[in-house]
């Protein structure tokens, strides 16, 4: 259960922010300076006046470091503790996985079997890929909950009903890509597991998810919750921060969370968990487990770090096994250095912070400096004008963003962006760059053997895959040009859905028509081939920057546009009419 704040903690917040915090009786096996270490790095989190977090830190299973920062909600004035549940999101996933190999281990699925085999009705190319493609984001298929119901409901829904996630997927007749070519992370492929998992267990999902995994483990505090409208006792509030320092409530807008991200749960049942993942089993064969930390291999030849549910890669000489989460208001980050039996979980409830960049500040603090390799800095992005850009290949209607990006207490660092959104820092590698990141996979960045003027093409290989890009001009056509060609109607024919192109005060909108009030995407030529735009007025959080438009002409007619970001890629929208 959550604590109590005291009147006088809430009343003199606004004298003393940061002195807030919930500690637990049970004896720490960390040395004195070891917590210190910790105690300084979760410090801007201990105050009263705002959200926090919880986290625990265990070495071969014995919990080193157990604590609360924070309020548990604003509203109620609670303190997060270690006993807080919260959400962890997406970390739910290798929990689906392992279910998944359960069933195989009984016999009742081939996790090889084409997603058809169990979900019949999905006769399309959702049906396509494998229940191995879905569980390492190889599959391909669409996300009914990124653009397609962006478009089909004039933005961000305000909460999705129960089975609208197969009644959606049945409806695409395109995919992003061909299952096992490459990765691009995918909500939609663990909700539909989930659903495999109901129809050949016999049971609901989270009546599995009890019986099969959490009770043997003794995780009496965690249990999926597949709607936030389900009150819960001892769980957090999740906290959206506002541009005036405000916060909103967060709400998940889905009544059916499940695989891809429903489960809640406690800092002690994720400790307990992690040391069952990293050592002896109860839960789940040798055979199974091999599996879930095995790395993919894309159609390209080239291996992932997406294993079945976690990611596998380096930090600093030693392997991490770790993954993250989100949800709205709160975000995760599951890890394990299973070397050194490390294991750590941080959960916020606010979505301001980034856990798994105090994840591996854990490592540090934890781990001597003896026991790690020097950190490989990501690299300046002073010096780098030669790279900077936009590329584009016209080809496979791909774009990528080569960036400054600031970085805190820094100077500017080198980011990859895909589709008009940032990934992640690109650092060194045989001579080029490399960005990787479990929302993505890996990028590398081919460099000029000339290191003279400004290169007009580069190469870029995703999940293995070489493609040659095309710098796209600094500036592109104003948009009021560009409208003479793109204003007037469009049609998503999977969805059946009309929306338009139009130009207002000098500015490009695609309206996405809602019900009521404004939803649409506006957009920022970067050349006559390509856009990049952003979500507006339909999403409590910002989106700076979200994906990007291509446009299709034919015989220098537009007959269509192309939509693509990090989750979704080639949406087509036919032209209806012109203005």
């Amino acid at each position: 259960m959550v604590r109590k704040a005291t009147s006088q903690h809430i009343q003199s917040s606004a004298q003393h922010p940061r002195r807030f915090t919930t500690d637990d009786t049970t004896k720490m096996a960390a040395d004195a300076d070891t917590t210190k270490k910790l105690d300084a790095l979760f410090q801007p989190w201990n105050r009263s006046d705002a959200p926090g977090l919880i986290v625990g830190v265990a070495q071969h299973g014995v919990p080193i470091y157990r604590r609360g920062f924070g309020l548990a909600s604003i509203e109620h004035g609670t303190a997060n503790t270690p006993q807080t549940k919260m959400r962890i999101g997406s970390t739910s996933k290798h929990f689906a996985a392992l279910a998944v190999l359960l069933l195989a281990e009984d016999g009742t699925l081939d996790v090889n079997a084409p997603l058809r085999t169990y979900l019949p009705e999905l006769t399309g190319p959702a049906g396509d890929p494998t229940l191995r493609h879905l569980m390492n984001h190889t599959g391909g298929l669409r996300d009914p909950y990124d653009l397609p119901g962006i478009l089909l409901c004039g933005g961000f829904p305000s909460m999705i009903a129960a089975g609208a996630g197969l009644e959606l997927s049945q409806r695409f007749t395109s995919a992003n890509y061909a299952p096992g070519e490459r990765m691009v992370y995918n909500n939609n492929g663990y909700y539909l597991l989930s659903l495999v998992v109901e129809r050949l267990g016999g049971m609901p999902f989270a009546d599995f998810l009890k019986q099969r995994l959490l009770d043997p483990l003794g995780m009496g505090e965690t249990q999926l919750l597949p709607s936030d409208m389900t009150m819960l006792p001892g769980i957090a509030s999740f906290h959206l921060l506002q541009a005036d320092g405000s916060y909103r409530r967060g709400i998940y807008p889905s009544e059916e969370l499940l695989g891809s991200g429903g489960m809640v749960s406690t800092l002690d049942d994720m400790l307990r968990w992690l040391a069952h993942l990293r050592g002896d089993k109860k839960v789940g064969s040798a055979e199974s487990w091999q599996q879930m930390l095995e790395r993919p291999r894309y159609s390209s030849g080239a291996r992932g770090d997406y294993c079945l549910g976690l990611t596998r890669e380096q930090y600093r000489g030693v392997e991490i096994v770790h993954h993250a989460g989100a949800v709205l208001g709160c975000t995760t980050q599951m890890l394990t250095v299973p070397e050194h039996a490390l294991d750590i979980i941080i959960i916020f409830n606010r979505m301001d912070s980034n856990p798994s960049a105090m994840a591996l500040k854990v490592i540090d603090a934890v781990l001597a400096d003896s026991a790690l390799t020097p950190v490989i800095p990501p690299v300046s992005a002073e010096g780098r004008d030669a790279i900077i850009g936009r590329w584009y290949s016209p080809t496979s209607r791909r774009l990528f963003g080569i960036v400054s990006h600031p970085v805190e207490g820094q100077v500017p660092m080198l980011a990859l962006s895909v589709h008009h959104q940032v990934m992640g820092l690109l650092k060194p590698c045989d001579g080029g760059l490399l960005m990787t990141t479990p929302a993505h996979g890996s990028v590398a960045v081919r460099l000029p053997a000339d290191g003279d003027g400004k290169p007009e093409q580069l190469d870029f290989t995703d999940s293995g895959h070489l493609e040659s890009f095309t710098r796209l001009p600094e500036a592109g056509p104003a948009a009021v040009d560009l409208a003479a060609e793109i204003v007037g109607t469009y049609h998503y024919a999977e969805l059946d859905r009309e929306v338009s192109v139009r130009l207002e005060d000098g500015v490009l909108y695609l309206d996405l028509h809602p019900l009521y009030g404004q939803s649409r995407l506006q957009l920022e030529p970067f050349s006559a081939e390509v856009c990049g735009f952003k979500l507006t007025g339909s999403f409590p959080i910002p989106v700076p920057t979200f994906g990007s438009l291509s446009i299709a002409r034919e015989q220098g007619r537009v007959t269509g546009l192309w939509l693509s970001n990090a989750r979704t890629r080639n949406l087509w929208l036919e032209r209806r009419t012109a203005a």
